[in-house]
């Protein structure tokens, strides 16, 4: 018996009287779907049916996308073989909340709900080489011929474990898990890949940020609150003949949030920034940071006619806290990515990335920030800042330097960075950022995004 038949066939054994329990809905299927039960019996799965515990789906030739309660979503690809082998969530994080999945092989996007949050061993998928667990919101994961595990992280971090060892993946990165259980994964820089859905299919499609409630709405942990006090980070394009990139950050900011968290409207030193119409095309909260991206009409200090209007692939990035009030006096800390948007040109001439990235601190008297492996993988080029340290002035930071990019400037794109940090003991960082071209008097190519960073 091969290692994913055996996973398969232990699966079975273990749920096969359990039944009966609810564990998932599914919200679209293309094609020929069908769950197998532990005793073999199979139903066809179409939109609306229930899952249960110890279901394998096989989606054969067609798709197949999974809601369940707590919030996660899976999107499943075409010849694809999936585990529902523990799920249980009754509506609360005591421990007791299970998300354990297998994939036995095809490839699947995972976006995760309120399991995990608080409890991460609450949450895995197993495939036949590797366990990857959840530091992360989102990812895509496939199994290859070989029966490696490839992995590749939308947001946050995700682990890849093996007999011999385990890795984190942050966003923006890939990990992989050979097929000899003797080797211990390993970073890679190949980028996994899925088939397109089918010519005019609407096929949802969940990024960063996508972090679900049970009801669908993204999670969301006690939702930053309208009010004055904050320190924020935007960065967003203005458009015209002269096309540009802005960074703008300060400290107390009056903010105008929505009932979960996003937020509406923004002040500071004279400047305004409000959405007028559109979407928050990504968001995400911890409660102590909240970051997003605006897109559709969005009312800003600069340009011509001071409003803009940003297309999906364009947006107004924001991140935004209450700061530290005083930093702590010794020690350093390694923060380590939470959430980002995804990085836009300002003249949207394509799709928007990945980032990735970490921040070290030497708190003290004068306490410092480094910058270490900051990534912007557009997808035409990716842009990097690497080993860049700056002094921190009362709870915030501010560098100018020059990011590293093979294709776009040799000789290094102008960059500026700034950030806070927040949280009542400096849990968090955001961090605001345009990347610019060497070689433009209006900086049409100018990549702008926000992101946030847990100690």
């Amino acid at each position: 018996m091969n290692k994913g038949a055996l996973i398969l066939a232990l699966a079975s054994a273990a749920f096969a009287g359990n039944a009966g329990a609810s564990a998932g809905q599914i919200d679209f299927s293309i094609g020929n779907v069908v769950a197998t039960r532990p005793d073999g019996r199979q139903r066809l799965l179409v939109k609306g049916v229930e899952l249960e515990n110890g279901d394998t789906i096989r989606t054969n030739d067609g798709r197949a996308q999974i809601r369940f309660p707590d919030g996660a979503y899976v999107s499943l690809q075409p010849n694809t073989v999936f585990g529902v082998r523990e799920y249980n969530y009754d509506g609360e994080t005591d421990g007791t909340e299970r998300g354990f999945f297998s994939l036995l092989k095809g490839a699947m996007r995972a976006v995760t709900g309120l399991i995990g949050r608080v409890h991460r061993d609450t949450y895995q998928i197993v495939t036949p080489t590797a366990t990857v667990g959840i530091r992360g919101t989102g990812g895509l994961i496939v199994v290859l011929p070989d029966g490696s595990t490839l992995i590749r992280g939308s947001s946050g971090i995700w682990s890849l474990s093996n007999a011999s060892g385990s890795i984190d993946v942050p966003a923006g990165t890939s990990g992989v898990a050979p097929p000899d259980p003797s080797e211990p994964p390993h970073e890679t820089d190949r980028v996994p890949s899925v088939p397109p859905a089918p010519p005019g299919t609407a096929w949802p499609d969940f990024v960063s940020g996508d972090e679900r409630t049970g009801g669908g709405d993204p999670v969301v942990a006690a939702p930053l609150q309208s009010g004055s006090g904050y320190a924020a980070s935007v960065a967003y394009g203005v458009s015209g003949d002269g096309s540009y990139g802005v960074l703008d950050s300060g400290a107390n900011a009056s903010a105008i949030f929505n009932a979960i968290g996003q937020l509406a409207r923004l002040s500071f030193f004279g400047n305004t920034y409000q959405q007028i119409s559109g979407t928050q095309t990504e968001f995400g909260t911890d409660g102590i940071l909240a970051w997003g991206r605006w897109t559709g009409t969005a009312a800003v200090p600069t340009g011509l006619t001071g409003t803009e209007n940003y297309s999906p692939d364009q947006g107004l990035h924001y991140v935004i806290g209450m700061p530290t009030p005083t930093l702590p006096t010794s020690g350093s800390a390694t923060y380590t990515l939470l959430g980002a948007t995804r990085p836009t040109y300002v003249n949207a001439n394509t799709a928007p990335g990945l980032f990735s990235g970490s921040i070290d601190v030497a708190f003290g008297a004068r306490p410092t920030v480094a910058i270490r492996n900051f990534a912007v993988a557009m997808p035409d080029q990716t842009y990097s800042l690497n080993d860049v340290s700056t002094s921190v002035s009362g709870n915030a930071f501010a560098l100018s330097t020059t990011a590293n990019s093979a294709s776009a400037c040799a000789a290094g794109c102008p960059a500026d960075v700034s950030g806070f940090f927040a949280g009542a003991s400096a849990e968090r960082i955001g961090v605001g950022y345009v990347i610019s071209p060497a070689a433009s008097a209006t900086y049409l190519d100018s990549v702008v995004g926000t992101a946030a960073f847990t100690k």
